[in-house]
């Protein structure tokens, strides 16, 4: 069928229609209906474009060396149940044939795709009896028609929901400006994500790597493992890894609630003291308390204090919250202690492609420059949750019809506590945003924990709205 004829066709009303099929719109859509069984058969979409629901860029990759990064005593689809993950996946290790997932110390690192595998199965009863409905297609278009909002897919479908939630959490990264002149170039792998990008790189290649977090690590573990032996050079503007886990059990140490600081230098100082007055401690127990007090410590700020935050402390606190599971640890540890992985402090200034291999002209931090021979050269800068405005699709056009509108801190899309995109302050009616998108409004919003925390928040605002909105037509009926 073309798609002429496909957008011709009568729109299929949803209730609620969720954009993102990935673990934060699957959550979202598991505790929606567990709060309300009483909604009819497919009065939920979700809008996915991969065939199975869960995965999304996260929990999408089937590369053994890509390892969650917290325990999964810590990963769970319910917050209520903390280890329901760990449980499910004792329950089927036999089936993956993973020994490293099992450390010594008792703790349990499987691979991402498996915990993709387990948010598939907890929210397959729902596609199973048809309460949820899972379009496999790309939104190309939201608009708001009247009381309702109408989507449509890549295809040509068409749907009108009186609610929409977007759960679209992890865009493409984005390749720093001075990399821009050879974006074109095949040897430039701008986006880590993509499937088998890494499949024909030759095993003595020279890497050059744009950032040095968890992608990065992630990217130096696969190379490892499918036999890459050529020199990889990491380039961040501090120079900064993404640190490890301690040895022992969690122990939360430190209160950043109580009376919670008013400016990031009065944060940044409050944090070294705790941690000056915990030095027996490791130093996860205290970034661990702070993580979890994230949402008061972040609204407590103004917003002129949040922007200085992000600007001066944010890489610091990324690779010290953002830690590494330890098989991925080891790996890079090896690469660096056989001079194989070496990791600069210094920003891109220009590159030039030659057809011998691509030149890097950077500025170390210090002022010295340096050039970096490669010959290929991979983008790790992470999602780019800032530019999502800018790029051509549904969320570009919403802006520009007036419905959503970046935060001010700049790291996300605007919504007030409820979950409701804002727009010069005010809400939109039927528009709700979840995930990390919503970051700038609610602070620590990119570990799993809170992405979980953060969907049955917004499921239940859903449910509460749909109740009203049941009892409101009860009413008038």
């Amino acid at each position: 069928m073309n798609a002429e004829v496909q957008i011709s066709r009568q729109p299929v009303f949803a209730t609620v229609a969720i954009i993102g099929g990935g673990a934060t719109g699957t959550m979202i859509a598991y505790h929606l209906l567990l709060k309300r069984p009483d909604l009819n058969s497919k009065s939920v979409v979700i809008f996915e474009p991969r065939p199975r629901l869960g995965a999304g860029v996260a929990y999408g990759s089937e590369d053994p060396q890509h390892r969650i990064n917290v325990p999964a005593s810590r990963m769970s689809i319910d917050t209520e149940r903390p280890e329901d993950f760990a449980d499910w996946f004792k329950w089927h290790s036999h089936k993956t044939c993973d020994p490293e997932a099992f450390l010594p110390s008792g703790d349990i690192y499987p691979t991402r795709a498996e915990f993709g595998r387990y948010l598939f199965e907890r929210i397959t009863p729902f596609l199973v009896n048809e309460t949820l409905q899972h379009v496999q297609d790309t939104v190309v278009s939201v608009q708001h028609t009247g009381e309702y909002w109408q989507i449509q897919t890549a295809h040509g479908a068409i749907y009108t929901a009186a609610y929409v939630v977007i759960a679209t959490s992890h865009p493409v990264p984005a390749l720093p400006g001075p990399l821009k002149g050879i974006a074109h170039d095949p040897r430039v792998i701008s986006d880590p994500w993509a499937k088998d990008v890494f499949k024909t790189i030759d095993p003595r290649a020279r890497i050059a790597i744009i950032g040095t977090g968890l992608t990065m690590a992630d990217v130096v573990a696969t190379l490892a493992a499918q036999g890459h032996l050529g020199p990889i050079t990491a380039v961040s503007r501090r120079g900064l890894r993404s640190r490890g886990h301690s040895h022992g059990p969690a122990n939360l140490f430190g209160d950043f609630s109580t009376n919670p600081e008013q400016t990031a230098l009065g944060l940044l100082r409050r944090i070294r003291k705790t941690l000056a007055s915990a030095s027996e401690r490791p130093w996860q127990d205290t970034l661990d308390a702070i993580r979890r007090q994230g949402k008061t410590i972040w609204t407590a700020l103004p917003v002129a204090e949040q922007r200085r935050l992000v600007r001066h402390l944010r890489p610091f606190w990324d690779v010290h919250r953002f830690r590494i599971a330890p098989q991925v640890e080891r790996a890079l540890n090896l690469r660096s202690e056989t001079g194989l992985l070496t990791v600069l402090a210094a920003r891109v200034e220009s590159a030039e492609a030659a057809p011998d291999g691509l030149t890097l002209y950077l500025r170390e931090r210090g002022g010295r420059s340096r050039t970096v021979h490669a010959d290929i050269l991979i983008n790790t800068t992470g999602p780019d949750h800032a530019g999502i405005l800018t790029k051509p699709g549904f969320l570009s056009r919403l802006a520009q019809d007036g419905f959503a509108q970046r935060d001010p801190v700049g790291l996300g899309l605007w919504t007030d506590k409820d979950h409701s995109a804002l727009v010069d302050g005010l809400p939109v009616s039927g528009l709700l945003v979840a995930g990390p998108l919503s970051r700038g409004t609610f602070g620590e919003l990119m570990g799993f924990p809170e992405v979980t925390a953060n969907s049955q928040s917004v499921a239940s605002r859903l449910a509460d709205i749909l109740q009203i909105s049941t009892y409101s037509e009860q009413v008038h009926s």
